[in-house]
């Protein structure tokens, strides 16, 4: 089911002067209330392997430092993990066989069928899809972390000159 609330707009958390004052109240409320949630956990669930572990190990100090991602989104940030432990099953499998399935022939010699792909090239991309819809879930996207954080510097200093002023575009900006 499609988020009608927001259907069509990028979710921002920003607080800046440049939003409405309703969007900003609830941005507010919303950074309030999640600095009430736990912090992520250190330490990778069990049931990761080593790959999924390390990756765990590098991003939760990073998710940390945005801070949008809480103890509540731990079956999220597992999946994720998990999802690129099976891409990585299915990178390997792929770059030793090949993008093409292969059978055996009746002396045991293998034989690569070019009508048929192999079964881990399907689950690599199925793995990649995952891996990027989780990755705007969490914030691992440019994108997604682009509307999350508040700029920096909104406009112009005082004493900069603005040069797109300086082209006329046929209307007066």
């Amino acid at each position: 089911m499609a988020n009608k609330r927001n259907a069509g707009r990028k979710r921002t958390t920003r607080t800046d002067e440049g939003l409405r004052a309703d969007r900003r109240e609830r941005n507010q409320e919303f950074q309030e209330k999640q600095h009430e949630l736990n912090e992520l956990q250190d330490t990778a669930p069990g049931h990761l392997n080593d790959v999924g572990r390390a990756l765990w190990r590098k991003l939760v100090p990073e998710l940390r430092k945005l801070g949008t991602v809480k103890q509540i989104d731990t079956v999220n940030l597992e999946a994720f993990c998990s999802s690129y432990m099976t891409y990585r099953v299915a990178e390997k499998e792929v770059s030793e066989n090949g993008i093409f399935a292969y059978n055996f022939d009746d002396e045991g010699n293998k034989a690569i069928d070019f009508s048929k792909k192999n079964p881990a090239y399907s689950i690599m991309n199925d793995s990649i899809k995952t891996l990027k819809s989780l990755a705007v879930d969490l914030g691992l996207s440019f994108d997604a972390r682009a509307g999350q954080l508040v700029p920096s510097d909104i406009g112009i200093k005082e004493n900069e000159q603005d040069n797109l002023r300086l082209v006329r575009f046929g209307a007066d900006i």
